[in-house]
């Protein structure tokens, strides 16, 4: 079993014993139960929320304008406890999980279609570094909910709609898996739009029939991106002979390793706050986002080594515009060709 990837920030520091948890599965979620998903279209969730002070040309889109939908992924917000998944009635861990990644990111795939993001068993943070058999299970669980929860989705309300996926970090995880199982070289992938799945190494080689992201308006692949800084590469890379697949999240063209900073849109802070327009560079460098210092006050003591925890914040509304291009281009009907 190798599942070495993009470790989470701070994954390593202060990382309770694997011997202090126990196997628990809790209750199995109930996705014909609202209460089972943390966001639904035609419902208020804080996915919903729109930043304060975004500029006054980025529109605000109504999700039933395009025959889109996100089903999205949050990524881990279980750091410690005492089982190796957490319960999705956990109600500490909910209220954190709406409050940062629905808020922060989910929200930044609001773009004119339906967004369905399911509650599930998520796997204790710490599996990313043990990386043992109770770990590996720890993970299929979670994504046996992801899987019936997209499952219930398709069954019920997609009506044969196109399809984004998005998640960040063990979201990503399940998100790879799902597009192995129910898109890669079957009859859903003429449904796929896109996948983003920042935040863990997905790899080419990963997909069979799926490729890589290599323009802003192309459809039917995927993209990934690991954002770390400056000159800093992680410990992991390289463990396989190619580079992990690195979209740029403001040029969204392999063909352009570094961004202008101009490009770049601005980023969304933790108290949803938009700000700080044209203040990142980053290149794709060897497989991962490196970014330059923020030209913001005080840039260079906020730099780090990780910004994992700012993989889709960072670059909030290039993200959105980018997702919005591309559910555009999906919608279209295809081309009619008639003979002469």
């Amino acid at each position: 079993m190798a599942f070495i990837g993009a470790c989470f920030t701070a994954c390593n520091e202060g990382l309770q014993s694997r011997e202090e948890l126990r196997w628990n599965e809790h209750r199995v979620p109930e996705y014909s139960n609202p209460e089972d998903w943390i966001a639904l279209p035609n419902r208020q969730d804080l996915a919903d929320e729109v930043p304060k002070g975004l500029p006054a040309d980025a529109l605000q889109y109504d999700e039933n304008e395009l025959p889109v939908d996100v089903f999205f992924v949050y990524p881990t917000q279980y750091f410690e406890g005492q089982w190796w998944n957490a319960s999705v009635d956990d109600e500490s861990i909910n209220d954190i999980t709406d409050a940062y990644p629905m808020r922060l990111q989910a929200s930044a795939f609001q773009m004119g279609g339906k967004l369905y993001a399911p509650r599930y068993r998520q796997a204790h943070i710490g599996v990313f570094s043990w990386q043992d058999s109770t770990s590996y299970a720890a993970l299929e669980l979670a994504y046996e909910d992801v899987k019936s929860a997209f499952e219930h989705y398709l069954t019920h309300w997609n009506e044969g709609r196109k399809i984004i996926l998005a998640g960040h970090s063990q979201g990503s995880w399940h998100l790879r898996w799902l597009l192995q199982e129910f898109f890669d070289g079957q009859p859903l992938q003429s449904k796929l739009i896109a996948a983003y799945g920042p935040g863990f190494d997905w790899y080419a080689s990963d997909f069979q029939a799926i490729p890589p992201c290599h323009t802003p308006e192309q459809i039917g692949c995927v993209c990934s991106w690991m954002t770390y800084g400056g000159a800093y590469k992680p410990p992991w890379l390289g463990y396989k002979q190619e580079d992990p697949i690195c979209t740029h999240p403001v040029t969204w063209r392999d063909s352009v390793a570094c961004n202008a900073s101009e490009k770049h849109a601005g980023v969304v802070l933790s108290k949803m706050k938009f700000a700080h327009e044209g203040a990142l560079e980053a290149c794709v460098d060897e497989g991962v986002l490196s970014l330059a210092k923020p030209n913001v006050p005080f840039g260079r003591q906020l730099q780090r080594d990780n910004w994992h925890i700012g993989d889709i914040n960072l670059f909030w509304l290039n993200i959105r515009e980018n997702a919005r291009m591309r559910g555009l281009e999906g919608s279209q009907p295809p081309l009619q060709h008639s003979l002469k």
